[in-house]
């Protein structure tokens, strides 16, 4: 068994993933991966799935191998990259095998940097708020600021204003930054002047804050960022406009993200070459890249077309309308059954439902029809 991921380092250490190949993990066999474009390494990924299509396995096992020299015990680890040959300034194949006591082996010809796998690999987990974190990382910047910088304490905090502004720019947040107090506690504003610490924004706004922005403010570069459900506790507004911000984030600093999401809303915020879907088939996981698009689709259209979603109903709701259905084609629309379930789905949907309204057009339709034929 083995296990390897292809990449493309384009500078000094900066790696990107073109090819994930899994031999067998988990739900994982023979599963793989393409992350290319063109022969191009993307820079953002959208990986989308039902629950249990493996989503949130790949990113663990992506994160393990790369980050903590994983797996493990006796099996056999193989990875493909490219890299920068540091006389000639050209891209150039390398290889090396990772084998069961973690000893590197690779195959040069040449003089080229080798990738640092420590610290290489950033994995913002669903769920994960890291205020801690992101209080640490708002205090390193104001701190650069005001002590390499030469900037007022004011200033400073208008300039974390500023950036917090360009970024959400459209998503009418109800915060603004306010102050770094004398415990070195951080602070934001709300619309209605009332001073609030990160810990008490709303899930919103701190999955916003403690990902997005700390990202921005951390000056992370060169690196792979996994972000797994970004979508979490995000109004769907906000869902729309999120995949840009970290589609700018990876383009700016030489990143690559990868995302992975249930959300139809960045799902339609994707461009179709960046987007993989996974699907089980029998008991294995497959990729499916192949789309005619996703960029700008409708909500329905992504779960029906590209997740392939049944109904936009909930199933007990689905089926009875579609026995409504089955009434009129069998012209039994003035029957009891029909009339009490049609009366009990007006009750629950509002007789402006769609699917109602066009209940009723047919059944005026076929009772034209049968006037005519009398």
């Amino acid at each position: 068994m083995y296990y390897f991921i292809t990449f493309a380092i384009i500078q000094l250490h900066p790696m990107k993933i073109r090819k994930i190949h899994i031999q067998e993990y988990k739900i994982f066999k023979d599963f793989e991966i393409d992350l290319t474009s063109n022969g191009e390494p993307l820079n953002i990924i959208v990986v989308a799935g039902i629950n249990g299509s493996g989503k949130t396995t790949l990113f663990d096992f992506t994160y393990n191998f790369i980050e903590k020299e994983k797996y493990l015990e006796d099996k056999f680890n193989y990875i493909e990259c490219e890299a920068l040959n540091v006389e000639t300034n050209e891209i150039e194949f390398i290889e090396f095998r990772r084998y069961p006591e973690f000893e590197v082996e690779y195959d040069l010809d040449s003089k080229v940097f080798i990738p640092s796998y420590l610290n290489a690999v950033k994995y913002i987990k669903a769920y994960q708020n890291d205020t801690k974190n992101s209080k640490n990382v708002i205090i390193r910047y104001i701190d650069k600021l005001i002590y390499e910088e030469d900037l007022k304490s004011s200033q400073a905090y208008a300039r974390v204003q500023k950036i917090l502004n360009k970024i959400f720019e459209g998503f009418d947040l109800q915060v603004e930054f306010e102050t770094l107090d004398k415990y070195r506690n951080v602070y934001f504003k709300s619309n209605t002047s009332k001073k609030i610490g990160l810990d008490d924004l709303s899930t919103g706004e701190k999955e916003l804050i403690t990902k997005a922005f700390s990202l921005y403010l951390a000056n992370i570069n060169n690196s792979l960022i996994l972000i797994d459900e970004p979508e979490s506790s995000l109004h769907p507004n906000w869902q729309n406009r999120i995949l840009k911000i970290y589609e700018d984030f990876a383009k700016e600093n030489n990143n690559q993200i990868i995302i992975a999401t249930h959300s139809p809303h960045i799902i339609a915020s994707a461009k179709k070459e960046s987007l993989r879907l996974l699907v089980k088939r029998g008991d294995k996981i497959e990729v499916v890249s192949d789309f005619d698009g996703s960029y700008g689709y409708e909500v329905q259209r992504v779960l029906l077309e590209i997740m392939n979603l049944e109904s936009l109903r909930i199933p007990g709701i689905n089926e009875k309308i579609e026995l409504l259905f089955d009434f009129v084609h069998k012209n039994q629309y003035n029957s009891n059954k029909f009339l009490n379930l049609q009366n009990e789905l007006e009750e629950l949907l509002g007789r402006n439902d769609k699917d109602l309204m066009m209940l009723r057009l047919e059944i005026a339709r076929r009772k034209k029809e049968n006037e005519k034929n009398k």
